[in-house]
């Protein structure tokens, strides 16, 4: 049709037309060098329908489609620097030859118009290119930014499980076995020249907490493997009444404790008496193991909208074997308290004993870190 149309000579034309249509074929793996070619192309072009003094120049309507096509092609998959550039070396091309064109370049009503919709339509094109792969790229990058979300929060979840697990471990099985260790560890103290029956009664009892350490322990594993279709939602959880139950097996142990607990607590949510449990239960297994037999008080008082909770130990009075000190419950405690949006106090006290003292919320609920 070109060359029909334009009276130009068959073997050029074929030639440029493989060119042009080579260009785009390129334009996807090597947009500079496609651009290069495909400008080449149509200026050739330009230069070898400049005798068709009838017709559109010089740009034919070849030249509009496949340059409009090179332009799209590059919009869509380069940054926007690239199409633009590529229009603006069109337009000096175009207008080059239009200056090196004596013949035509007189007649500026068809040359100029011919430059006009050129460079209008073409600008339209390359504008909407440009916009679509901007939304696109917008579009990638909120899905990678909702999976970066994803993949933070499954990481920062299991942080916080590990950081769970560790708790209750310490805290679940710990406490009976620091016990355990105590008892047997004072008990050559305790019973020296005691009857035989009192000897039975102790170290029944020794077996006793073993026993409760291995079925804490159970009902852990169970709360971290649930596939066994049992449902271990239903297992009791402490509370603030259990820390009589508590503080008389540490008794027993040789630790004298005095319990006050404000009855008010008891109305509290379950996860802040649970939370209150754990403190008091971490604070006296440190006493059990760092300052046995040293006289301690624990104190649950409500003010207010708070819960003050303080245990307080004299200096340990009793020499002897000594278990070898932790160092996670501290820190449990603190994860524990923090969570429910608490403060949690630690240290010496004057007279070289330790106080362990935190508020809580009543109505403290577990909070999310973001």
């Amino acid at each position: 049709m070109t060359v029909s149309y334009y009276d130009a000579g068959l073997a050029p034309v074929f030639v440029i037309c493989s060119v042009q249509a080579g260009a785009l074929g390129l334009a996807l793996e090597r947009p500079h060098l496609a651009a290069a070619l495909h400008i080449a192309a149509t200026g050739a072009l330009a230069i070898v329908i400049r005798e068709s003094p009838d017709q559109p120049w010089p740009l034919p309507i070849l030249g509009f489609v496949s340059l409009g096509a090179l332009l799209l092609m590059l919009g869509l998959r380069q940054r926007w620097t690239v199409p633009v550039s590529v229009w603006w070396l069109s337009i000096l091309m175009l207008v080059g030859l239009v200056t090196l064109s004596p013949g035509r370049s007189g007649d500026g009503d068809r040359w100029g118009a011919n430059l006009s919709v050129y460079s209008g339509s073409t600008v339209l094109l390359l504008s909407a290119a440009i916009a679509a792969r901007r939304r696109g790229r917008i579009h990638d990058e909120l899905r990678q930014a909702r999976r970066d979300v994803e993949l933070e929060q499954a990481q920062r979840r299991y942080v916080e499980e590990r950081a769970r697990i560790a708790r209750e471990m310490h805290d679940v099985v710990a406490h009976s076995m620091s016990l355990v260790h105590m008892k047997a560890l004072s008990a050559p103290f305790r019973l020296a020249g005691a009857p035989p029956a009192d000897t039975d009664a102790e170290f029944n009892d020794i077996a006793r907490s073993a026993r409760a350490a291995l079925s804490e322990m159970r009902q852990l594993l169970g709360v971290l493997r649930p596939d066994d279709g049992e449902s271990t939602e239903s297992v009791p959880q402490p509370q603030l009444a259990d820390i009589a139950a508590l503080s008389a097996a540490l008794t027993k142990a040789g630790t004298r404790i005095d319990v006050s607990l404000d009855e008010r607590s008891r109305q509290t949510s379950p996860i802040v008496q649970l939370t209150v449990y754990r403190v008091v239960q971490e604070a006296l297994s440190n006493v059990v193991r760092h300052a046995p037999a040293a006289r301690t008080r624990v104190r649950v008082l409500v003010a207010g909208d708070l819960l003050h909770v303080s245990v307080r130990n004299a200096p340990s009075t009793r020499g002897g074997p000594r278990p070898d000190r932790g160092g996670h419950g501290l820190r449990g405690m603190r994860e524990r308290i923090s969570l429910l949006g608490g403060d949690l106090t630690t240290g010496t006290t004057p007279d070289g004993g330790y106080a362990v003292e935190a508020t809580v919320p009543i109505t403290g609920t577990v909070q999310e870190y973001t």
